[in-house]
């Protein structure tokens, strides 16, 4: 058996907050603008809960033509948040990565993305993601250009149980890869997500789990909470997740320790 920990750090509400959300905005998404306008609403209000410094700008997936909209702020319309899709360029790649590392160089990323502001990133696509590197690497990257503060990613794709008509190649594996960084999965484009904005952000909500990365031997699993032991939790197989069934609180270091039959070359 190998012995394995993880841990996460329950983040401090933020003091000031951007958001970007990278849109395919290809034919096929125009009847999902709407949807997204609507739950950024919905996370502007929860987001002002917490403060009132924050920013809401668009980008389309290839950073080309009239690719950045934005920023938005708390006194912005939802008419303004509904009409900035629109106001992107129509284009025909679904390189969101690409689009994101590119930005990040423009003169529009320093009004969208300030350096000492935490970051919330959100890609919706109802094809695959198609930059041209590995989803690790941008990850990597990501976590480097954040370093010394907190950000979060949220995917929106087609799903492998989407409730749409879909072809297999549009099923957004690598969304869904990304998402797992973050302890979550892909949201179904096709469902009623407008909601989710919210639900699955750590920046506005604590995190209630631990998205493991090896499966565990479950009578082996031991769960801390600031080095205490809590048992209150339960674990689900179906996701390899741990469950919180206690409150957590801002700054919790949350650790789990367990054993593993699988070996480093299993687990990549």
């Amino acid at each position: 058996n190998r012995v394995v920990v993880e841990y996460i750090i329950q983040p401090q509400k933020p003091e000031t907050l951007d958001v970007l959300a990278v849109i395919d905005t290809s034919c096929s998404m125009n009847d999902n603008f709407e949807q997204l306008s609507l739950g950024l609403e919905i996370l502007k209000t929860d987001i002002l809960e917490i403060t009132d410094d924050f920013r809401i700008s668009f980008i389309n997936s290839s950073l080309s033509g009239d690719y950045y909209v934005g920023p938005f702020d708390e006194n912005s319309t939802l008419v303004d948040l509904i009409l900035a899709p629109y106001l992107l360029s129509s284009d025909g790649f679904e390189t969101g990565y690409e689009s994101l590392y590119k930005f990040t160089s423009t003169e529009e990323a320093e009004v969208a993305l300030r350096p000492h502001a935490d970051k919330m990133f959100i890609f919706i696509s109802d094809e695959e993601e198609q930059s041209p590197f590995e989803v690790r690497i941008f990850k990597d990257w990501l976590d480097a250009y954040t370093d010394g503060i907190d950000h979060d990613v949220i995917t929106i794709s087609i799903t492998e149980r989407s409730t749409c008509a879909y072809s297999s190649v549009d099923v957004g594996y690598r969304y869904n890869e990304l998402a797992n960084y973050y302890g979550k999965s892909y949201i179904d484009i096709c469902g009623d997500w407008s909601t989710a904005l919210v639900d699955s952000s750590f920046l506005v909500n604590l995190q209630d789990f631990i998205n493991l990365k090896h499966v565990p031997l479950v009578e082996t699993i031991v769960l801390t909470r600031n080095s205490q032991e809590e048992t209150q939790w339960y674990y689900l197989a179906e996701t390899n997740t741990i469950y919180f069934d206690f409150e957590p609180q801002e700054g919790d270091v949350i650790a789990v320790g367990y054993n593993t039959l699988e070996n480093n070359e299993d687990s990549g």
